[in-house]
């Protein structure tokens, strides 16, 4: 066992555990953890950029008024003021951090428009590159600093909590085999989401909400999870993670179509294609299952496409798909939570010493519906939010050290350690699947009273017959699952992302729950 103390500790990797760390560090020693490599998760997949209020016919109110009408009457204001304001300065600050922007002709940063912007207002890098251009960008920044040791290959099994304070959490390097104990003045979860979960996602395979079992098993409360967003438009071919098809397609003019080459989304809203992204999901899912396919037509796109859109281009070629000639065809997929772990404007959880920023994190930033691109932008203000606030934590209590671990949690670091060491499952490949599959149909784009009993019951079975130190990430897919489930139940109204078709009205601002998820 090695023992680790540093003065912050941050768990994951993407933008907003790396804005984060490189914020924290100027306060003190920072470990950044992460599941896998430096450049994994959800943020090297994003294709369609950062939006950020920098056009001069933009503006921080038309940005703040975009972000609250998508979603639907549950955002906090004042954390979306937040969110844009402070925004066009960290934006600015990745730029001079050497974020290869695309550009015009005349040098200005290239903007696109994306669902539910009044405007464009979106910068990109490498046409559909932007998420892997923002990683690497901020990797650079990470490797080689002297403040941040990086452990790679590294998962979290459980937080380590006393008297209500987080002050380090256990952990195992799945290399080398060694079990981590790490203390410091703040835990930072940094996790992102839990797509997973669901049959068909875009979230990386490693996006399996294990910051959020963690900190709901440690005691922080969770709320709205019921707002799960799924994206509209991914490759419909069978594979995980779907692949993503951006929404500054339909930005650039691409349109949707049916079998019978019939543009639906007017009937559904006025803005169509571009309307916010549950109206467009909704109207994909309800042609599906109408008995129809759904194609995007990007024959407008003509030869721009390849060029602009790089990736996707490339992407639908290895799957024997030919745009702008051939119409792309596309399903809806579990995509980014908009609940989470609720938190303050600087991150701070209902548990002390315990920070959350990014995707894993409930700030009210993105309400029942996130507006498209406002995902990395949360995650550079947040982070880097979190990263000033965790300078204010107090020091370690005097005196704690190895050997003032008492029997108890040196029992359970040991039991952690001896089940990873036989090999004990990180998940059971048929509860796996089954949990897929019960969340999709059950707990997916159009939901029901009886589709989510059943889920909970079944959910409520698997978490029973998964002892407490086997099958690790799947206890916490499980966990997760059973908390979305039991608040999309609780909801008793139709609220951006979240659709009962029981309760296919909003309630106003009665349905404004801001709930406990309990098991």
């Amino acid at each position: 066992m090695q023992y680790i103390e540093v003065d912050h500790i941050v768990v994951g990797s993407g933008v907003a555990g790396m804005s984060c760390a490189l914020e924290a560090a100027k306060s003190g020693s920072v470990a950044l953890l992460t599941k896998e490599k430096l450049l994994g998760g959800n943020t090297p997949l994003a294709q369609g950029g950062i939006a950020a209020a920098l056009g001069a016919n933009d503006s921080h109110n038309l940005h703040i008024q975009d972000t609250l009408r998508a979603g639907a009457g549950k955002c906090d204001p004042a954390a979306v003021e937040i969110l844009v304001k402070e925004g066009t300065e960290r934006v600015r600050e990745l730029l001079r951090m050497g974020f290869p922007c695309d550009m015009t002709e005349t040098g200005l940063p290239l903007l696109g428009r994306e669902g539910a912007h009044s405007i464009p207002r979106v910068i990109s890098a490498r046409g559909d590159g932007s998420g892997k251009a923002l990683a690497e960008t901020l990797a650079g920044e990470i490797e080689g600093h002297r403040n941040i040791t990086l452990y790679e290959r590294t998962f979290v099994f459980d937080l380590l909590v006393w008297e209500r304070m987080c002050q380090g959490l256990i952990a195992y390097n799945l290399d080398t085999g060694v079990p981590l104990v790490i203390v410091g003045r703040s835990v930072v979860l940094a996790t992102g989401g839990c797509g997973q979960i669901f049959l068909c996602t875009t979230n990386n395979i490693h996006c399996t909400g294990d910051g959020l079992a963690l900190a709901y098993r440690a005691g922080a409360v969770l709320e709205n999870m019921e707002f799960v967003q799924f994206h509209p438009t991914t490759l419909n071919v069978s594979e995980n993670p779907m692949f993503l098809i951006s929404e500054a397609v339909r930005g650039k003019g691409a349109v949707l179509v049916n079998s019978k080459g019939e543009r639906f989304m007017k009937q559904y809203h006025p803005l169509a294609e571009l309307a916010p992204r549950d109206v467009v999901a909704r109207g994909i899912a309800w042609e599906i299952n109408a008995g129809e396919q759904v194609f995007l037509d990007v024959s407008s796109l003509g030869e721009e496409f390849p060029r602009r859109f790089p990736s996707i281009f490339s992407g639908c070629i290895e799957h024997g798909i030919f745009p702008p000639h051939d119409p792309i065809p596309v399903v809806p997929a579990a995509h980014f939570l908009m609940g989470g772990v609720k938190s303050d404007l600087d991150g701070r959880t209902t548990l002390a010493g315990l920070y959350v920023c990014g995707e894993v994190a409930s700030t009210g930033v993105h309400g029942a519906n996130r507006l498209a691109s406002n995902s990395l932008l949360e995650g550079l203000v947040f982070g880097y939010r979190v990263g000033r606030a965790v300078a204010k934590e107090k020091s370690l209590p005097k005196g704690f050290s190895p050997g003032e671990i008492d029997k108890a949690l040196s029992s359970q670091i040991l039991s952690h350690y001896l089940n990873a060491k036989k090999g004990a499952h990180f998940w059971d490949p048929s509860l796996f699947k089954e949990l897929r599959q019960l969340m999709w149909f059950n707990v997916g784009i159009i939901r029901t009273g009886e589709g989510l009993a059943h889920a909970v019951k079944r959910l409520n079975e698997m978490a029973n017959s998964i002892p407490a130190q086997k099958d690790y990430i799947l206890r916490n897919m499980v966990t997760v699952a059973c908390l979305i489930a039991k608040s999309a139940v609780a909801r008793k109204e139709s609220r951006g992302s979240h659709y009962r078709a029981d309760f296919p009205g909003a309630r106003g601002n009665q349905g404004n729950l801001r709930d406990v998820c309990t098991l």
